[in-house]
């Protein structure tokens, strides 16, 4: 695999130090050329570990000039993902660009080469939902790199309720796309896919008699419409197929892997995170089951919980 890295670096004298990484490598099993932009923030001493997040996540983990992170009071000063502590390597996930469909090796080869590209060698990985796959497909493929592997609300599988609920949300993308309506396929999608990561309960809660003003309708179709002004139809394709496909072989693993599971998660059931930790045979690897309103979102709206679970606390 072949490579051409440039870095762009600034210092934040009040915050962190931030180095921004674009990449061009060669994919592996003919995939063809593919770009991949990452970051690095903190300080070049810190403890080096690879943050990856779900289909919505990207580089922009901690909170910059332009906007805020995707993980929230995680990775945050005081959080166990500490930016003025840990050096964080965060990236842009492969998009609908790269030709055939960017698979999870690929997105893993891509990680292996921002980490070469910043200059690290060995690191831990946190992986909440499909970083999490991703975590796990990278740590077979160079198992001598990764240190330590902490997976949350992810699993090397896909249940077959998930995979029925995917498989409608591909017919409508494919449906919008063949009638020139790829943005209104995107908004749909998407509001299917919010009501597959929050549970009924917090639905009840929400949008009963008394909860928020438009209601459960009002709730979907915000989320719908934002997610379809910044991303394609192709790409959401591209980001199921992926999912769809990780078939990572977990024999290979060896580090010590931790993994997190909302017992109200219903997008990536416990069972299917059961099974993913019964298949780590050569390594120690331990599951970690706590409740949440939140259901599969539990990583992103439970920060207490998942700084205790990163931390390695009990509370």
């Amino acid at each position: 695999m072949t490579a051409l890295a440039s870095e762009t670096g600034l210092c934040r004298p009040s915050h962190w130090r931030v180095q921004e990484y674009s990449c061009g490598f060669e994919r592996p099993n003919g995939g063809g050329w593919s770009d991949v932009r990452g970051r690095v923030v903190g300080p070049d001493d810190g403890a080096a570990t690879l943050v990856l997040g779900g289909i919505s996540a990207d580089r922009r983990l901690v909170d910059d000039d332009e906007g805020p992170g995707w993980w929230p009071g995680v990775a945050a000063p005081g959080g166990a993902l500490d930016p003025t502590r840990r050096r964080l390597v965060s990236m842009d996930f492969l998009d609908d660009a790269a030709e055939p469909f960017p698979s999870v090796e690929d997105q893993a080869a891509a990680v292996l080469m921002l980490a070469d590209a910043a200059g690290i060698e060995r690191f831990s990985l946190v992986g909440a939902s499909y970083g999490g796959t991703v975590g796990l497909t990278l740590a077979t493929l160079a198992p001598d790199r990764v240190s330590r592997l902490d997976l949350l609300c992810a699993s090397a599988g896909v249940h077959p309720m998930t995979q029925g609920l995917r498989s409608i949300q591909r017919e409508i993308l494919k449906l919008a796309i063949d009638a020139g309506q790829g943005a209104r396929g995107v908004d749909i999608a998407r509001r299917l896919a919010m009501t597959t990561y929050r549970t009924a309960e917090e639905f009840a809660q929400r949008f009963g008699p008394d909860g928020e003003t438009g209601g459960v309708e009002a709730y979907l179709a915000a989320r719908g419409s934002e997610y379809a002004r910044t991303v394609t139809p192709e790409r959401f394709l591209s980001r199921l197929a992926s999912m769809e496909a990780a078939a990572p072989d977990l024999s290979q693993i060896r580090c010590p892997v931790r993994l997190l599971a909302f017992s109200s998660d219903t997008l990536t059931p416990l069972a299917q995170i059961q099974a993913t930790r019964d298949a780590l045979t050569g390594c120690e690897a331990q599951l970690v089951v706590r409740d949440s309103l939140y259901g599969h979102d539990g990583f992103l709206k439970e920060a207490a919980l998942v700084n205790a679970f990163l931390e390695g606390r009990d509370d």
